[in-house]
């Protein structure tokens, strides 16, 4: 008797077009059987001798779809009576506990892009087109494992065309899940501000869209993933008007490009960001301006030499680009802050006042996402992702998972949230959900853990989250208690889950010792002390705080990181460059706050306000890490031209593990004054930054150097650390998760795994 086999794999295997490639692979090899989503994967039943099976399982590996990914393979010989005569699909059985990673959202493929544009194609003008290699997933997904009836394609029936196609072992759409057609699929409606419909062919609502654009207007347009604003980015009075009506004073707008033609006409563009353009993710990433022709770039991204660019990831992006030609400012569809819109009725509410036309359409998006950004520091081309959400959630690299079998929550930062949980010995990170001290973004946050609830029938028995005591995500913890006291809940200092994020990525728990660098803005150390500048070291299984930024007084409470002079008066106080900056009676009320402070901060970010400050930084921030980004932007022309010669400020100080802060700053200081040029004032100030990274290392030690925190966000910094300090240790950089606040879920689950009393 023919001996049966079963093979389980496990990985991204499920609305891939997996089991398709199975099914005609199985067929080329004379077997029979069956294919199946099961709760870990993919299961395969076949019956064949062991040798065939073998080769089987070789191209397998070998020949499946690069969305595929393969994180194990077991085969074990099974006994039934069962003999099968052909090869076949099978339905999965119901109410299985998913125990797989999920489904990203994968960017319109080639394919797909030529059919979409065919008069003679059913599909022409069709922007919902779809098969198994590209299309919604994730954002549609109600349960896993991904089948249609588990999302929101189940109110579309497929028709007759659309099922021959889905039955269709040689076509593309031979299984696809998200299979639709002008016929019987999803449907658009175009709109003005007033509810007026427009009527129309796909085609003519396209072009009369195209036209709204050229005539300077802003449409609201619900993408695959939630709602976008668009507007013409060569016209800078729309570009401003569409600032003004979002409350959105400084911050870089993204651009959306028809192609990568149009991409290298303005920007320069590495092999390397060209291959995360144009992969199934398709982020934003950001390039440094070439040529700025008919950019209004001055109203697209103040003050900066660079944009964030990305290409049309959906249909609906890919049309419209078709038609209007030319870069659009392409920016999420939110209000001042608040979470991204994917209903139709809460958009149009909030969006009206911004909004002079909206073109939405009428499938559900169940996890609303944002654009997912990316950016390489110029010389060494370091990966460092800003955002990490459309394309990349919920998924994290297998390499740097710890498995687990405790169901865990992790409530991660109050900025930049994320959660994390663990289910079924998998652990999921959400997508960028936002600043939970924005009513619909907490609203948001509270959603996305409901979802996961009924996504992994998953009641948590832990909760992790941060020790600050009025962080917004942490009033859930006592919504949990109520209903389960005997709840398990652990509080993680906000720095030691940094270093646990980068500490899990690179997998180092193993190592001897490791020197974590974690720079931020702020977190919670005590009672009287804010952190933000630290130095830790993981050794033996502990992790311990050797140092930090020198301590300088916290005044205003959350006023302080609005108001740049503010932290240069704090630091500085008695000197006289920059009390000149303050009022005669700023001058008699600050000082004695400064004075008074009970409250101390050891904050690299808010130095980084007061060096901006210093050198010419004059403005209310207006978004995190606007001076930042101007520091490093100054940094960066600096940093460009030959033959450098670079200052450490802080040369003749004797730094073991605390960074003199005041001195530093009053260097810098000295500096203006003399008359430096500012970009080489900021380019040695982020010099001076890495010898003292080097400083705490021959200290402490430590040959390993970990980084993490939002700091690490700049590329120039990067780059510096790689050149002085890669010749004498090893480095580890993010490169999966982001550096800044969206991977504190992520640490605080680490660090409850391996270092919980």
């Amino acid at each position: 008797m023919t001996p049966t086999f079963q093979i389980t794999i496990s990985g991204i295997v499920q609305g891939v077009g997996f089991r398709p490639f199975v099914y005609n692979l199985a067929n080329q090899f004379n077997i029979k059987g069956y294919v199946c989503n099961n709760e870990a994967g993919v299961v395969i039943i076949v019956q064949k001798e062991k040798k065939i099976i073998d080769e089987f399982i070789f191209d397998i590996k070998k020949r499946h779809a690069k969305k595929a990914k393969i994180n194990t393979i077991q085969i074990e010989e099974i006994q039934i009576e069962e003999r099968f005569d052909l090869f076949f699909i099978k339905q999965p059985e119901k109410g299985i506990s998913i125990n797989a990673p999920l489904t990203p959202d994968f960017a319109i493929c080639k394919n797909c892009k030529e059919e979409i544009l065919d008069p003679e194609n059913i599909r022409y003008y069709y922007p919902f087109i779809s098969c198994t290699s590209c299309g919604p997933r994730y954002a549609i997904a109600e349960k896993f494992p991904f089948e249609r009836e588990n999302t929101s394609m189940n109110t579309f029936k497929m028709c007759k065309t659309c099922l021959e196609e889905y039955n269709n072992p040689e076509d593309i759409r031979f299984h696809s899940q998200t299979n639709s057609c002008p016929e019987c699929g999803i449907q658009i409606t175009f709109t003005d501000n007033n509810g007026t419909l427009t009527y129309g062919t796909n085609k003519e609502i396209f072009e009369f869209v195209s036209e709204k654009l050229n005539e300077g207007k802003i449409i609201a347009l619900k993408n695959t993933s939630g709602y976008l604003l668009l507007c013409d980015a060569t016209n800078a009075k729309t570009v401003q008007e569409l600032r003004n009506r979002k409350k959105r004073l400084t911050k870089p707008f993204a651009v959306l490009f028809r192609d990568f033609k149009q991409i290298k006409k303005h920007l320069f563009c590495h092999k390397t960001e060209k291959k995360w353009l144009k992969s199934t993710q398709a982020p934003i990433a950001i390039l440094p301006l070439k040529n700025q022709k008919d950019l209004a770039i001055n109203q697209i991204a103040p003050n900066m030499k660079t944009i964030g660019a990305m290409l049309p990831n959906s249909g609906m992006l890919y049309l419209i680009s078709n038609e209007f030609q030319k870069p659009l400012v392409a920016t999420s569809g939110n209000f001042n802050g608040s979470a991204l819109f994917s209903d139709q009725d809460e958009a149009v509410a909030s969006l009206n006042s911004i909004a002079d036309y909206f073109l939405h359409h009428n499938l559900e998006i169940q996890n609303s996402q944002d654009d997912s950004v990316i950016r390489f520091s110029g010389k060494h081309k370091q990966k460092i992702i800003l955002r990490s959400a459309r394309g990349f959630a919920p998924n994290l690299d297998s390499t740097c998972l710890e498995k687990t079998s405790e169901k865990i929550l992790c409530l991660g930062a109050s900025l930049k949230n994320t959660i994390t949980i663990t289910s079924n010995q998998q652990i999921y990170k959400s997508e960028y959900i936002g600043n939970l001290f924005n009513y619909d973004a907490y609203k948001r946050f509270e959603r996305k853990i409901k979802n996961y609830q009924r996504f992994f029938d998953f009641v948590p028995k832990t909760i992790v989250y941060d020790q600050h005591p009025n962080y917004e995500n942490n009033k859930i913890v006592s919504e949990f208690l109520k209903e389960d006291s005997a709840l398990n809940t652990i509080k993680i200092q906000h720095h030691e889950a940094h270093f646990a994020a980068i500490l899990s990525e690179k997998k180092l728990w193993k190592k001897s010792k490791v020197l974590g660098v974690i720079w931020d803005g702020t977190g919670f150390g005590s009672e009287n002390q804010i952190y933000g500048g630290e130095f830790f070291t993981y050794n033996n299984s502990q992790i311990t705080r050797i140092g930090h930024l020198e301590y300088y007084p916290w005044i205003l409470g959350d006023k302080m990181p609005k108001n740049p002079k503010m932290t240069a008066l704090s630091i500085c106080e008695n000197d006289t460059y920059f009390r000149q900056y303050f009022s005669q009676n700023e001058l008699k009320i600050y000082p004695n706050l400064i004075k008074k402070s009970a409250i101390k901060t050891s904050s690299m970010g808010r130095l980084v306000d007061a060096v901006a400050f210093t050198l010419g930084f004059r403005e209310v921030v207006s978004f995190e890490g606007e001076t930042g980004m101007y520091l490093e932007n100054l940094a960066q022309k600096a940093f460009n031209k030959p033959n450098l010669k670079l200052k450490d400020y802080l040369k003749n100080e004797n730094i073991t593990t605390i960074i003199p802060t005041k001195e530093l700053l009053l260097q810098i200081v000295k500096a203006v004054e003399k008359n430096t040029k500012p970009e080489k004032v900021a380019l040695d100030f982020h010099y001076t930054l890495v010898k003292c990274i080097e400083k705490v290392a021959l200290f402490s030690k430590s040959k390993e150097i970990a980084f993490s925190g939002g700091v690490f966000q700049n590329s120039v910094l990067a780059d510096l650390i790689i050149d002085h300090l890669k010749p004498n240790y090893k480095l580890h950089f993010h490169e999966i998760l982001s550096p800044n606040d969206e991977n504190i879920s992520f640490g605080q689950l680490n660090h409850y795994l391996h270092l919980k009393k």
